[in-house]
């Protein structure tokens, strides 16, 4: 649910402080950069447990406000010059939120909260018109809320939840690969086809996960995953001015 400012809820506010160093070597054909951060926030905003946002007129009552803070270390290699080139990045780092009403009033994981992230790009030129790429993504799943029981009221099934965000969507990993061909070049324009294809193992990472009883059993509950673009093959056609 989208929610503009008003004069009941507050505008967020964050104030990051960030130490960097960054280096060149090999006459400039790697680059390292290394780069901690700490950032805090105010009047970061939540619902509160049991929350109605389904067409509610009042929905400024169902939410919650508090502080939050994000801190990590960011890791990056590039290699910038000759046939081979490309860079890794990984990034290791919290998003945790402080609200009364949540979690007893300790920190929690934010939806934004990813532990762990890794990137890989590799680009290698075949001829100086014949490109293939590689990309490679793994990070950790987002901070969610699973059920932990159920109970029956009036004969319906609700579920129960422990504390917030205190799971994990499973992780997520995607390789795409791509190879661009310039088939005209002069010193006014150029033009290329790229043939790529996004998630090329076929990885069936998690969109969304719900629950349900157990056609045959009602005491199972079942974990029902849903995932999208399991592969998606694409053909481009790039024509630019110079």
């Amino acid at each position: 649910m989208w929610l503009g400012t008003s004069l009941n809820t507050k505008p967020e506010i964050a104030d990051q402080y960030a130490f960097g160093w960054f280096k060149n070597f090999k006459e400039n054909m790697y680059e390292f950069n290394v780069e901690t951060y700490y950032k805090t926030m105010q009047n970061q905003i939540d619902y509160r447990n049991g929350a109605n946002t389904y067409a509610n007129e009042l929905l400024e009552g169902e939410l919650l406000y508090g502080i939050g803070r994000a801190y990590g270390l960011e890791l990056v290699l590039k290699k910038k010059t000759g046939r081979f080139t490309g860079w890794v990045g990984y990034t290791i780092s919290r998003s945790e939120r402080k609200i009364e009403g949540i979690n007893d009033g300790n920190w929690y994981a934010a939806r934004q909260d990813r532990t762990h992230d890794l990137s890989l790009v590799a680009m290698y030129d075949i001829t100086p018109k014949l490109n293939v790429s590689a990309v490679f993504v793994f990070y950790t799943g987002n901070a969610v809320t699973f059920p932990a029981g159920k109970y029956v009221v009036d004969g319906e099934t609700q579920f129960y939840y422990n504390d917030r965000n205190a799971d994990r969507m499973p992780v997520y990993h995607r390789l795409d690969l791509g190879v661009t061909w310039i088939t005209r070049e002069t010193e006014k324009f150029e033009s290329s086809w790229n043939f790529s294809l996004y998630n090329a193992y076929g990885r069936q990472n998690a969109y969304s996960i719900s629950f349900r009883e157990n056609e045959n059993n009602p005491n199972i509950i079942e974990a029902v995953q849903v995932s999208l673009f399991r592969w998606v093959p694409a053909i481009t056609y790039n024509f630019k001015f110079k």
